[in-house]
């Protein structure tokens, strides 16, 4: 084992002694690599597991581990400075009064009341993923590590058990972090340092997700079929990485999780497959505070004043003349931290708190509870008894049951509840347009209600929540759970779950579609219903639903005005009319309709049925003067930047890897009613969109056999986001090729796909 200087340095200041070292757990696991570096970790047990899990993710993506610490630690602008626009004080203010609570150590410890201690077996998950990541270091070297952006870090270190379970604790997207992290009574300057003014609005990129459960009445052998699709950032820390995790005779389960984690978020066993997508209900809630006349700090609550809890929370800044002190008070209450917006401003009247669903610390049992769930129903069973998911969930059995659901901490708030407790036109509007409930704090009779039931108090139990069981199909495209299957919709359910009876978006109704014609056979992918290549076939079909309903009239229309009024349309409607109507390498005129949809061009005639969901609404309005406005501008845009009416998508869409390569990359927006979703980003002239922002991700196809799952899956982005590792760019150009690669879910396939085996042991 070679050791750096920082590494020698890291194991003098831990000062082991002989008898501290034997009580230390010991770990050993085999890492088995196949194909574009997917881990294969197999161990005897649990800790073994996270051990060999941690060094895998270590060597794939430590700099994005190490960063996720510093920030989840409070440390961003110790090291990296104050940010643009202040991004890491804030962030360090808003991780730092989480630090200050001690609540974590108490969750572990379990000496917080009614809340949630993980099992044996989750902390030793944990501390093996640790003392995995930790090994890698100890064997590399901090100043040998290959990426260049962590290599000799000042702010890499020796990580521990709570460093893992803050980063779960945190989150991966803090609600409304600025919003917390600035709050502040009238009179307190709004600016958190003289850097600049605080970043208040940290929205998260777009995400989503499609997923297909197929039952046994729409497959070809009558077993289950999943499709995963998550639309997740292709950068960040929403980043997924593939994963096998094994323990013979107790657990083998495969696909891929979110970086930084040692457990599988969507995968399969040997019985089930589940996959996930971002749900529309909303887990979250403000509180409006009603403030004693006498204080603004305080708040009334059934008659009696309330004072704020108060924490003064000191960060050190890096700046040219060395590290500056920064401190700010934030302030709690009974409901939650206080969170300032210019939709909800802290004036001497009111303030607003906001108040999270509790997930706690349950998230890791939960998943190792589905890991052994041999059904749908148990695995709904283990979801219902943790409500720890943040999203839907959609699963298929070998039995061919489908299954949705969104079973996790919904708020217990009624609509009733909503309605009779907005006491401003700030709620009601927040509850109109947004489904967020904003009550009144000053009556507990406004609080979020309870069940003995639910998994923790003021969430609904899970047996409230929407889901349902078929043997056709259960899906999700990010909508509601109102259309999961439109031969039993979902209804009933309160406004905070979602919308029912209202338009889906298109690439909803293009997933139910594309459902009805594999079954019926009428897609020209062959025989009816689905297997694993059928379904395959269907994602990378590349269909734009609205290029289907809108193309031919939107021809017309262009050149009817290019034999008036707008002569320099006549390119762009001989590249449309030529459009094969997907978003394949070769497609040509793909990029005009989507600049025409972005402008707002997409506009129909007949409305919204909700006796027909799937197909309304329909018909281009071309009367509407958007509509030709929309095309006129795409036109002169791609003219501006030099970009050809009949370029293929491959030269006009693009992913960036080292050394100047782009990779073509197929798929396109959602919202034009494209399943597979691909949204671009840095439109330059000449070259088109030359940044993947988010889409396709983790995608994985499942198909249960009599001799056991086959599955198949591509990590849209790769493996590793260290720019010199061989597996930074291999699956993107698997994914560009519309390749699969083979999961290997046995063990006799991971030895036969072996491309290295390692065997670690350590303490």
């Amino acid at each position: 084992m070679r050791l750096g200087t920082w590494a020698l340095g890291m194991a003098a200041s831990m000062a082991f002694s002989t008898a501290a070292s034997a009580r230390e757990p010991s770990y050993r696991a085999e890492l088995v690599r196949t194909a574009y570096g997917a881990p294969h970790v197999t161990a005897a047990d649990y800790g073994g597991l996270g051990y060999g899990a941690g060094y895998a993710a270590a060597q794939d993506n430590f700099c994005d581990f190490a960063e996720r610490t510093m920030t989840v630690s409070g440390e961003r602008s110790r090291y990296l400075g104050a940010g643009e626009r202040d991004a890491n004080i804030v962030s360090d203010l808003y991780h730092q009064r989480l630090i200050r609570t001690g609540r974590l150590e108490a969750k572990l410890a379990g000496d917080v009341p009614g809340g949630f201690k993980p099992s044996a077996d989750a902390r030793a998950l944990g501390r093996g993923f640790i003392a995995g990541i930790n090994r890698y270091v100890r064997d590399t070297g901090a100043a040998n590590l290959p990426d260049a952006r962590c290599k000799g870090a000042a702010w890499v270190r020796t990580y521990t058990e709570t460093d893992y379970w803050r980063a779960i604790v945190a989150g991966q997207q803090p609600t409304m972090m600025a919003g917390v992290a600035t709050a502040a009574p009238p009179g307190v300057a709004d600016i958190v340092a003289p850097h600049g003014p605080a970043e208040r609005s940290p929205v998260p990129e777009g995400q989503g997700s499609n997923a297909y459960a197929l039952g046994r009445e729409v497959t070809k052998t009558g077993r289950g079929v999943l499709l995963g699709n998550p639309h997740y950032p292709w950068d960040g820390i929403n980043r997924f990485t593939r994963m096998h995790l094994i323990i013979p005779g107790k657990l083998n389960i495969v696909g891929a999780g979110l970086q930084n984690s040692p457990t599988i978020g969507i995968g399969h066993n040997q019985w089930v497959a589940w996959t996930h997508t971002v749900s529309t209900a909303r887990r979250f809630g403000l509180f409006e505070l009603k403030l004693d006349p006498k204080d603004p700090t305080a708040y009334i609550h059934d008659g009696k004043s309330i004072p704020m809890e108060k924490t003064a929370v000191t960060i050190q800044v890096k700046t040219s003349a060395g590290l500056e002190p920064v401190t700010r008070t934030l302030y709690d209450t009974r409901f939650g931290p206080m969170v300032e917006a210019p939709t909800n401003p802290w004036t001497a009247e009111r303030a607003f708190a906001v108040r999270d669903a509790p997930v706690d610390l349950r998230s890791v049992d939960q998943y190792l509870t589905m890991y052994q769930a041999r059904n749908v129903r148990q695995l709904a069973a283990a979801l219902s008894k943790f409500q720890a998911a943040g999203f839907n969930t959609t699963a298929v059995d070998a039995g061919g049951e489908a299954f949705y659901g969104d079973i996790g901490p919904l708020p217990f708030v009624t609509d009733a509840k909503a309605e009779s407790c907005s006491v401003s036109d700030i709620a009601r509007t927040a509850w109109k347009t947004t489904r967020v409930p904003v009550l009144d704090g000053s009556r507990s009779a406004c609080e979020w209600d309870s069940d003995p039931r639910a998994a923790t108090a003021g969430i609904y139990p899970a047996s409230a929540l929407p889901q349902i069981f078929r043997n056709d199909y259960a899906s999700n495209s990010n909508d509601s759970y109102w259309l999961t299957n439109p031969k039993q919709p979902l209804a009933g359910f309160g406004r905070i779950f979602g919308e029912e009876a209202t338009a889906r978006s298109l690439r909803t109704r293009l997933s139910l579609k594309q459902i009805e014609d594999r079954v019926a056979g009428t897609d020209g992918l062959g025989a009816p219903k689905f297997d694993l290549a059928g379904v395959q076939a269907v994602l990378f079909g590349n269909r734009n639903l609205g290029a289907e309903m809108t193309r031919d009239p939107l021809v017309a229309l262009c050149r009817r005005a290019a034999a008036g009024p707008q002569p320099d349309l006549a390119e762009a409607c001989d590249a449309l009319a030529a459009w094969d109507l997907k978003v394949n390498l070769d497609s040509r005129g793909a990029h005009i309709f989507r600049l025409f949809a972005d402008k707002g061009g997409l506009a129909f005639k007949v409305p919204f049925d909700p006796s027909d969901p799937v197909n309304t609404p329909n018909t281009l309005d071309v009367e509407n003067p958007k509509v030709l406005a929309a095309l006129v501008d795409s036109v002169k845009q791609l003219r501006t930047l030099k970009i050809p009416m009949n370029a293929t998508l491959a030269q006009v869409q693009t992913e960036p890897r080292a050394g100047g390569e782009r990779i073509p990359i197929h798929g396109g927006p959602g919202p034009e009613g494209i399943f597979n979703v691909i949204t671009p980003v840095d439109l330059k002239p000449e070259l088109g969109w030359t940044k993947i922002r988010h889409g396709s991700s983790w995608i994985m196809a499942v198909e249960f056999t009599p001799r056991g799952p086959i599955s198949q899956g591509v990590l849209s982005y790769s493996q590793s986001t260290n720019p010199t590792s061989p597996n930074a760019a291999d699956q993107t150009r698997l994914y560009s090729q519309k390749g699969w690669d083979d999961l290997n879910f046995t063990p006799a396939a991971i030895r036969k796909a072996a491309v290295s085996t390692m065997v670690l042991k350590g303490k």
